[in-house]
């Protein structure tokens, strides 16, 4: 009776312990293999955010001569000038508002064009990270048929292509 209890507890005690033993925790592989991916997660966010300065030059100089122009409506109704002369300036500052205007409009749908595409790209490196994960997972608790080389290999391979991916839609975003 000693001896029944006394594997009952061994088995209560140890089977547990060797249950949990073989586990291997996602941060712990996201901090062994991943170590760069936040870094260059949030590059791939800054130059996301940097799209309306590279490529809204038009956009710059068209609220430079927007303001020429609405500044020099001002000055001439200030000083009274002919209501010919006053017309020619006003049409010519409503022309450089409503080109200004144009303009925001394309850069918004141009900067919202190459977010959408870097942002599935990003989805796409994810769900990779993720299949990455599991396959690390299931080697490193024993349960795949890999060899230590092809492991080796197969990481490494997921691993230059997670960061040739990011490389291209840094690519694509600096040089728009």
């Amino acid at each position: 009776m000693k001896k029944t209890i006394f594997l009952l507890l061994m088995l209560v005690l140890l089977l547990p312990s060797q249950a949990f033993a073989a586990t291997v925790s996602t941060s712990y592989i996201e901090k062994l293999y991943f170590e760069n991916y936040k870094d260059q997660l949030k590059e791939v966010k800054v130059a996301q955010n940097n799209l309306s300065k590279v490529l809204g030059e038009e956009v710059m100089e068209l609220t430079n001569k927007s303001k020429v122009s609405t500044t020099k409506y001002n000055t001439a109704v200030k000083n009274k000038v002919s209501k010919a002369a006053l017309a020619t300036i006003k049409a010519e500052r409503d022309q450089d508002k409503k080109s200004l205007s144009k303009a925001k409009s394309e850069l918004a749908a141009e900067v919202k064009s190459f977010k959408q595409e870097s942002n599935a790209g990003l989805k796409e490196i994810e769900a990779y990270k993720a299949q990455t994960i599991k396959m690390i997972k299931a080697h490193l608790e024993g349960k795949d048929k890999l060899s230590s080389n092809a492991f080796d290999k197969a990481v490494y391979g997921r691993l230059t292509y997670i960061e040739t991916r990011f490389n291209e839609i840094l690519h694509l975003l600096r040089n728009a």
